[in-house]
């Protein structure tokens, strides 16, 4: 892809965050969407996607702990006929910025307390997450590793979700975290006040869903 638009260079990345990020719902999204579909350079630390909606987002939380000047833009369009999406690449200068959310994927639970743990696998999910049609069958979150999978199986734990199972695709060289057909209602319910891909989606939360009695997964 050919880059079609670059943005000014900005600021200082001497900002140290280890200890100023905020410990609220928008943290923890960024850092669970940044986990997945995350970019970095050696200074930079940003997001690549072509849902406007995720960069929208992802922009909102950096102009929290950025002033506007420091952001940075790039779009990007296919050269050729078989990638006919825009891609979106947002990002600020910040080494110290980077340094946190790279400690934080290592070990998310470290700054994902109980309370946090639904915004952040809403970021998981709207990333790298997908559910059938009918948002009970094949509810799954992809990784590229089975350590940082297990790490995120174990933050489910801890919500009483424990039926969910990670499985590996060799071929593929992925792992993914599948939630059982028994919790995935209360998944979803759960992460919807902060997806934004399920608020675009026809699901609506309730508390009242029955339990199937078929297959967990």
């Amino acid at each position: 892809m050919r880059r079609l638009k670059t943005g000014n260079t900005v600021g200082s990345a001497n900002t140290d965050f280890c200890n100023l990020l905020r410990s609220d719902a928008e943290t923890a999204y960024a850092i669970g969407l940044w986990c997945t579909d995350g970019y970095h350079r050696t200074s930079s630390i940003g997001l690549s996607n072509t849902d406007q909606d995720l960069i929208r987002k992802f922009s909102l939380f950096l102009l929290r702990e950025f002033p506007g000047e420091r952001l940075k833009m790039r779009l990007y369009y296919p050269d050729d006929a078989l990638r006919r999406t825009v891609a979106y690449h947002v990002y600020v200068n910040c080494r110290a910025l980077l340094r946190r959310f790279k400690e934080l994927k290592e070990n998310p639970a470290t700054f994902i307390t109980a309370d946090l743990i639904w915004p952040y696998f809403a970021g998981r999910f709207d990333g790298d997450g997908s559910v059938a049609k009918d948002f009970y069958r094949d509810c799954r979150i992809v990784y590229s590793s089975d350590v940082e999978a297990r790490k995120d199986l174990a933050l489910l734990e801890m919500m009483s979700l424990r039926l969910c199972r990670v499985y590996h695709y060799k071929k593929a060289r992925t792992f993914c975290l599948y939630i059982s057909r028994l919790e995935v209602r209360k998944f979803l319910s759960g992460i919807y006040p902060y997806s934004v891909k399920l608020q675009k989606s026809v699901f609506a939360p309730r508390r009242d869903f029955p339990e199937k009695e078929d297959d967990r997964f």
